[in-house]
């Protein structure tokens, strides 16, 4: 009886191959949430400046008058920095999806020519 020897690297080999895409699926989804927990802590931040500001401007001011003119001012300031945070999560949308895209394109031309060998 011949007994022949099982060969681990050609085993670890197709594994590897076969779970390449969904491994680089799940390293671009962390990017990603990563990118976006940042991008929340800083809109975070954003609003906190912006309260921390509201209280400081309704302690320091002596009238009513300075203190409109002062919440008008720190609002403009949100509202301009919110647009901006606005713009920063589109471009993280569509890099992502841009990503998503590449993927699926690489991913479905891999599958295409395993399919090829095997045929």
């Amino acid at each position: 009886m011949t007994d022949r020897t099982f060969d681990f690297s050609n085993l670890f080999n197709t594994y590897r191959d076969a779970f390449a895409p969904v491994l680089r699926a799940q390293q671009e989804g962390f990017k990603t949430f990563e990118r976006l927990a940042r991008y929340q802590f800083a809109v975070a931040g954003d609003y906190l400046d912006w309260s921390l500001a509201q209280a400081g401007a309704a302690v320091h001011t002596k009238s009513a008058a300075d203190l409109v003119g002062q919440q008008t001012e720190l609002n403009t300031r949100l509202g301009d920095k919110l647009r901006t945070r606005a713009e920063e999560f589109s471009q993280i949308a569509t890099q992502t999806q841009g990503v998503v895209t590449q993927w699926i394109d690489a991913t479905t031309t891999k599958v295409a020519e395993s399919v090829k060998k095997a045929a």
